[in-house]
């Protein structure tokens, strides 16, 4: 989302304005959220900001991205300035050869609009990290919004957040290069992971959110029984994570006429298409090199040591969500 002018929205949260004593903090009923991002610039704000038709209730200063960038392509388009409309690609790589790709129309960084073409930038880039991931960032384009989008995607840089969490999903050191030539980019590349729709036979589901475990029953696809179970994320234990997951999913798959012969699940942050918990926050205390030991391969453990075996797999909660949607 983006904000007015001297008002910082975070959806769902709070807002703060610049003229309070800590504009980088802010209340939302008993909790206080810091801003880690630097206030929008006044110029940024000019090609960035604009109010939608239809205000939202309760925050009329809300300013959706897809507006904001829509005005900011507005910009571009009526710029009759002479060479001062360029281009910046970037590319995002993970694990299995997939490659993001994307492209930005940019002022140049003597004309008024560049800072709002670098703040575009960035979170362009951010969302296409937080939608599909990656450990490498590629930037080609002018020289200087590719410096300033590296420094940018460096550790301790506007996003010091995305450049210390990629690490701990993938296992290997995050890398930001500048590339001098478009071409010289890698090729876009998806690789969609397929997840099965057959639900014969018995099979339980489980959902790892903040406050519960969720288990479902299933036979023959009719749902037999649900059940919530609550637990205490900020256990730094990894064992007492494993006992209570257990402990739902077999209570719940008692009510099963059968034996379990699947098992799907889903859980909040990254998991990989190995049905890893590479980086999930409902285990947030869970020292790093205990979590890599332990809670990475939780899920499969469970199958294989509890289960019988039985195949197992494990995606993103949002991921779930969208896949319900469109079945």
């Amino acid at each position: 989302s983006f904000w007015v002018k001297d008002t910082i929205f975070v959806a769902g949260l709070g807002r703060v304005r610049q003229g309070d004593a800590d504009p980088q903090q802010f209340s939302a009923g008993a909790m206080v959220y810091s801003c880690t991002d630097p206030m929008m610039s006044d110029a940024a704000m000019k090609y960035l900001l604009t109010r939608p038709a239809v205000p939202a209730p309760l925050d009329p200063n809300f300013c959706p991205f897809v507006l904001g960038k829509r005005h900011y392509m507005k910009k571009v388009a009526d710029c009759a300035q002479y060479g001062k409309i360029s281009e910046v690609q970037f590319a995002v790589e993970r694990p299995g050869g997939c490659v993001g790709r994307d492209k930005l129309p940019v002022f140049a960084d003597d004309h008024e609009g560049y800072d709002a073409s670098l703040f575009l930038a960035g979170e362009c880039i951010r969302y296409m990290l937080w939608q599909r991931g990656g450990f490498k960032l590629l930037i080609s384009g002018p020289a200087k919004i590719c410096a300033d989008l590296k420094t940018a995607y460096s550790k301790g840089g506007k996003y010091d957040f995305e450049a210390t969490t990629m690490p701990k999903i993938y296992g290997v050191p995050w890398e930001v290069s500048i590339v001098e030539k478009p071409e010289g980019l890698p090729a876009g590349k998806e690789a969609p992971v397929v997840c099965g729709k057959v639900a014969s036979g018995c099979r339980i589901a489980f959902d790892l959110g903040k406050s519960d475990v969720k288990t479902v029953a299933v036979k023959d696809g009719e749902v037999l029984d649900s059940a919530e179970t609550e637990w205490d994320v900020t256990n730094p234990d990894p064992q007492y994570h494993y006992d209570v997951i257990v402990k739902a999913m077999k209570a719940t798959a008692a009510k099963l006429p059968g034996t379990v012969e699947a098992i799907g699940g889903s859980a909040t942050g990254a998991v990989s298409a190995d049905s890893e918990a590479t980086w999930c926050d409902c285990f947030p205390n869970v020292p790093p090199d205990v979590y890599k030991q332990k809670v990475v391969p939780i899920f499969n453990n469970i199958a294989k040591k509890e289960f019988n075996g039985v195949p197992i797999k494990v995606i993103n909660d949002g991921e779930a969500t969208a896949l319900a949607a469109v079945q």
